[in-house]
């Protein structure tokens, strides 16, 4: 165990001032939480508190971020004997990160991905790099990468390996839960009823990142306090965000939830003991109740893989000491 504890204007003069700020601030933490492959009461309430699978770690009186990590929560069930990881997934991130996990995932009978596919998909160069040209959502994620100077999840991710098992729904059926739903229109109700329940401090809380995201090009080091910047108000705007994008109820988060939940069943029926869950950070809160409300499982250990190394020498994965015991 390591050591670390668009503008979108209503022709409605109220909204027109709130929505900028919902959109324009929290579609960033959405999207960097989705998967990189999907194609395509007002009262807020998060799903459940995002901070078990993401945080910032700072050194010991300092202010400055030194590292963002993710989470490989260990489920048991010890009548069973079986082990079910919920890992984590931010889809870009240091080069480093994506090797480790790959590292990592041969340790598991099985490792449930997300793929928004045809069954039998195999994500292949040629497939990553139609993603990139194809989907608005990679497109804009590849892109982050790129101006962060961080890598692409489906780049790196050996998702040839034996193990891998597709856990996902098919375009075809994703598209038409997507439609029954109305997602798209709860997910701009949920952006206006969050503008407004943040009222000017929302506003005043947008001018100060403008204000702070300028100072990043004077710096010494713009790509790296850009990163730093960008790292706050994902962590800070994620709960909200993964608000916005469905939480419970969405074909994006509980069917695509319950697709994957499916195969986990299938896998253990097969006699899988050791089984990892690979999926972007907002499925992973409705998967950890699942866990515990349907399968009876225990959460027993959280280990911490450091995603971005936010120092300027890149000592923050020096000192790591990642590793997550298989040996029960």
């Amino acid at each position: 165990m390591p050591r670390c504890n668009k503008t979108f204007v209503l022709s409605y003069p109220p909204y027109s001032f709130y929505l900028p700020f919902a959109m324009n601030r929290l579609i960033f933490a959405s999207l960097m939480l989705l998967s990189p492959v999907v194609v395509i009461s007002a009262e807020v309430v998060p799903a459940e508190n995002s901070g078990d699978f993401f945080r910032i770690v700072h050194k010991e009186g300092k202010r400055t971020p030194h590292s963002f990590d993710t989470a490989v929560v260990r489920f048991t069930d010890e009548e069973k004997k079986v082990e079910v990881d919920l890992v984590a997934a931010v889809h870009i991130g240091d080069r480093e990160y994506y090797e480790e996990l790959n590292e990592l995932f041969k340790n598991y009978d099985s490792v449930l991905y997300e793929l928004v596919a045809e069954k039998g998909t195999t994500i292949t160069k040629k497939v990553v790099e139609d993603k990139k040209k194809t989907n608005a959502l990679s497109s804009f994620q590849v892109g982050m990468g790129e101006a962060l100077a961080l890598d692409f999840q489906l780049a790196h991710v050996d998702y040839a390996a034996k193990n891998f098992v597709h856990a996902d729904l098919s375009p075809d059926e994703f598209a038409k839960r997507f439609a029954e739903r109305g997602d798209l229109l709860q997910m701009i109700y949920r952006a206006l009823v969050l503008g407004v329940s943040k009222g000017t401090d929302g506003a005043d809380a947008d001018i100060k990142t403008q204000g702070r995201l300028l100072g990043t090009f004077f710096s010494s080091n713009p790509t790296l306090s850009l990163k730093r910047l960008v790292v706050k108000e994902m962590v800070a705007q994620m709960d909200d965000s993964m608000w916005i994008i469905g939480g419970e109820g969405s074909a994006i988060i509980t069917d695509r939830n319950e697709a994957a939940l499916k195969v986990l069943r299938k896998q253990m029926t097969k006699g899988d003991t050791s089984i990892a869950i690979f999926y972007g950070g907002a499925h992973l809160p409705e998967f950890s109740k699942s866990l515990k409300k349907d399968f009876k499982m225990t959460p027993i250990q959280t280990t911490w893989v450091i995603a971005w190394d936010l120092t300027s020498d890149k000592s923050a994965r020096k000192i790591s000491e990642f590793v997550l015991d298989f040996s029960n």
